[in-house]
């Protein structure tokens, strides 16, 4: 299991323990009762101040007979913690009495140290947005993913007469949250902008990883990973992937789960590397296997890895990106799909591309359908253009291991016949070597 899933695991748990109120989510007879609204003070008349470790939630008045409010959780170590977690109590107590837990969680707050918010950052995050921080330490707001109201007599929970004020309730929770950052005097707090700050590439190595050639050669489909050296620059300094792209752009950050914020693990392991150890992490490529080893449980080979000087290939992504939808679209929404936009989008991609989509549609019946809808589109307006675009598209899968050539071939030929001019035209101003690859279709 990778490291980022289990701290989300670990995170879920604390979640779910928050939102059933106690130790005991399973239910039966020995089921956590539900937690008694902690000790508080009015503060005006119009708010209730709960302690929260030291720090202050405020919650309207108007609405407490209709909530449950828990401070009390166990201990969950040094790294994060919840501080207080509000339910609405008619959904809080039917789902108890039922189910033995699991319903009417409003919204909660909880505190984690840097190296927390570094596993935070990397993994899926549903449920919990960072949104303050004192210097030292960051402050998040939890809610449930899912609808929480329950009622054992609701049919339609829209319909149900409760479900205005519950509409309500959820309202409370960004009310609650701006008071929390004012009366706590934190700093407001955006992981996007944080993201923002991050290198986009221009001090890193860039490698590409073909995640299938050990397997079986592959090199069409590889994900890259971003790589710089965080303890110290230069010769003798430690590499490390703090970012990997997917093939369709996806962005993953990555912070080793060491129980250490990254700054403090990578000094340690600088030092470490000074005195001989993990010499591999100081040369990219070792690092990278190093990485992928740890990260997805991969083994690899010399072939495995190809520096790319260039940085990013975001065509690469792009195309693979537009490929796929426009694929598709054939499958599901063919009406959509423009004739054109199809054949620029197949003229456009490249050996790799056609090799990517071959891996994502693996199963899938999209070849006959792309094939007839390029075979209608061949012909038409700006003949030229249309013969040039499906020429690129032959030549870019020559080598793929689905047989492209026969179809694109007969789509050659039907447009030789309809414009041989175009089709001249279009063929002459490609280099001989692949005038010579299309001469079986030139008549």
């Amino acid at each position: 299991m990778r490291r980022i899933e289990i701290f989300a695991l670990v995170l879920g748990c604390l979640l779910a323990l928050s939102a059933c109120g106690g130790p005991s989510p399973e239910g039966g007879p020995d089921a956590a009762p539900a937690p008694e609204n902690p000790p508080a003070q009015e503060d005006g008349g119009d708010v209730t101040v709960y302690d929260c470790g030291g720090l202050e939630a405020a919650l309207p008045n108007e609405y407490l007979d209709l909530l449950l409010v828990d401070t009390d959780f166990p201990d969950a170590g040094e790294s994060w913690k919840p501080l207080i977690s509000v339910y609405e109590r008619a959904s809080y107590e039917a789902a108890m009495e039922e189910y033995g837990g699991g319903g009417g969680f409003l919204f909660g707050f909880l505190v984690m140290d840097q190296a927390a918010f570094e596993q935070h950052i990397s993994s899926d995050g549903s449920g919990l947005d960072v949104f303050a921080t004192d210097g030292e330490r960051y402050y998040a707001y939890t809610y449930p993913t899912d609808v929480q109201f329950y009622r054992p007599d609701a049919e339609s929970v829209s319909d149900h007469p409760d479900w205005p004020m519950w509409e309500k309730l959820c309202e409370l929770g960004s009310q609650v949250r701006e008071d929390f950052l004012t009366r706590n005097n934190l700093q407001s707090f955006s992981v996007q902008d944080f993201l923002g700050q991050l290198d986009d590439g221009g001090d890193h190595v860039v490698l590409k990883y073909y995640p299938y050639f050990l397997k079986d050669g592959d090199t069409r489909i590889y994900d890259q990973l971003l790589l710089h050296q965080p303890a110290r620059q230069g010769e003798g300094g430690i590499w490390a992937v703090d970012q990997w792209l997917d093939g369709h752009g996806n962005q993953y950050l990555y912070f080793p789960d060491s129980g250490k914020p990254a700054a403090e693990y990578y000094a340690e392991l600088q030092e470490q590397c000074d005195a001989g150890e993990h010499p591999e992490l100081l040369d990219p490529v070792g690092a990278a296997a190093a990485f992928v080893a740890d990260y997805f449980g991969h083994e690899t080979a010399e072939g495995s890895f190809l520096l790319a000087p260039g940085g990013v290939d975001q065509g690469y992504i792009e195309r693979n990106e537009r490929l796929q939808r426009i694929v598709l679209d054939l499958e599901f929404r063919p009406e959509e799909v423009d004739g054109m936009d199809l054949l620029n989008c197949g003229g456009e991609a490249t050996a790799d591309n056609w090799g990517a989509l071959g891996r994502y549609m693996y199963g899938s019946d999209w070849f006959q359908p792309l094939m007839d809808a390029v075979a209608e589109a061949a012909v038409g307006d700006r003949q030229q253009d249309r013969t040039r675009l499906v020429m690129s598209f032959y030549l870019a899968t020559r080598e793929t291991r689905s047989d492209f050539s026969t179809p694109l071939g007969d789509i050659l030929r039907s447009q030789r016949e309809a414009d041989p001019e175009a089709f001249a035209a279009a063929l002459e101003a490609l280099s001989p070597e692949e005038q010579a690859l299309l001469a079986p279709y030139g008549g």
